[in-house]
């Protein structure tokens, strides 16, 4: 297109702001393309349209990185950390792009009579939890249902390079249209300043939201650059073997894993946390060793290098996710503020 003659990706990368500009550019031609050609899904296919207008940079971006780990020595967090920074920062820009443009679409949009329920009815159909108190079974089930995310996140990386920027774009557009709608919607109902409320959800939920966009990102660098270095025949073919075995063994050991725990948790009071918690971790603790034995299927030095080094950082995204989900948790389920702006938008319309 012709933003990326305007906005080359070594200018993107050198200044990372300008990610967000083109997120927000994006999304505003992609949110009326969609409207005007997919009416009845506008919401699911605008977000779809994003991601095909910036795969171009990330697959630069992803490249550039995978050269960066494969010319290292050795291991070390700190070159790690090093290594992905300036993908990270624009990919952040460009998650916060697309997060305030489909916030802003969704919070102006009913006042011009238009109906936000229509135009993303996708997002709005996944409305986040929300209740009075931190539990551990709230926590539990915040926790897997961001695991699933963050794991297809993952996979789909791990597969198509840059294909998981469509999960990035679809948790960004989900928060933001979410939270845009809300504010417009409990402002009319209760008669507050729309603008206040909507500051009020950005600063209550704005933490977690970080926190958790940053894991999907993470994991999403991870998968795109190991994909990126199977570049020989030999290495795609046991690559695509190991892929699909190991695929189908996880989805074989976790559902016999819950039967057992289930079993367990209904034969005695004292296995209660292994129906929920005892599964979750164990869904965890099994991806990443399959993971890690993945790193068989390399045979050139600089090939094992960078998949050591994006391993550790799948690593860093679960245990930044993991974060996420406790302060998610704990927000939506300790803030009066935010329970009281969702109760009165729930009476909207």
């Amino acid at each position: 297109m012709v933003f990326e003659h305007l906005l080359p990706t070594s200018l993107v990368e050198q200044k990372h702001w300008l990610g967000f500009i083109l997120a927000a550019i994006y999304s505003t031609i992609s949110i009326v393309i969609a409207r005007l050609l997919f009416p009845a899904n506008s919401g699911l296919v605008s977000v779809v349209f994003v991601s095909i207008f910036l795969i171009p940079y990330f697959k630069t971006l992803l490249k550039r990185d995978e050269q960066r780990e494969r010319a290292e020595k050795g291991f070390s967090f700190k070159r790690l950390l090093a290594d992905n920074s300036e993908m990270i920062k624009v990919y952040l820009f460009v998650f916060f792009g697309i997060y305030l443009t489909f916030m802003l679409y969704s919070f102006v949009a009913p006042t011009l009579g238009y109906d936000v329920g229509s135009i993303f009815r996708e997002q709005l159909s996944l409305e986040s939890l929300r209740g009075n108190a931190f539990s551990f079974a709230s926590l539990t089930n915040i926790l897997m249902n961001n695991w699933w995310v963050l794991l297809a996140c993952f996979l789909v990386a791990l597969v198509a390079g840059d294909g998981a920027l469509f999960f990035i774009a679809w948790n960004a557009s989900t928060w933001g249209t979410i939270f845009g709608y809300r504010a417009i919607a409990a402002s009319s109902v209760d008669g507050s300043s729309a603008i206040f409320t909507l500051l009020l959800i950005i600063l209550i939920t704005g933490p977690h939201v970080l926190i958790e966009g940053l894991a999907y990102i993470l994991a999403a660098i991870a998968g795109g650059v190991i994909s990126d270095e199977v570049d020989n025949p030999d290495e795609l073919r046991s690559f695509l073997l190991y892929f699909l075995g190991s695929v189908m063994l996880y989805i074989v050991v976790f559902l016999v894993a819950k039967m057992v725990f289930d079993l367990l948790a209904s034969t005695s009071p004292l296995f209660w946390w292994l129906t929920d918690f005892g599964i979750g971790m164990f869904a965890i603790v099994t991806a990443l060793v399959l993971l890690w034995l993945m790193r068989l299927v390399f045979t050139n030095e600089g090939d094992k290098m960078t998949f050591k080094y994006n391993y550790w950082l799948f690593v860093v995204a679960v245990c930044v996710f993991i974060a996420g989900a406790i302060l998610e948790t704990f927000v939506l389920y300790n803030s009066g503020t935010l329970e009281r702006i969702y109760t009165a938008a729930a009476m909207f319309g």
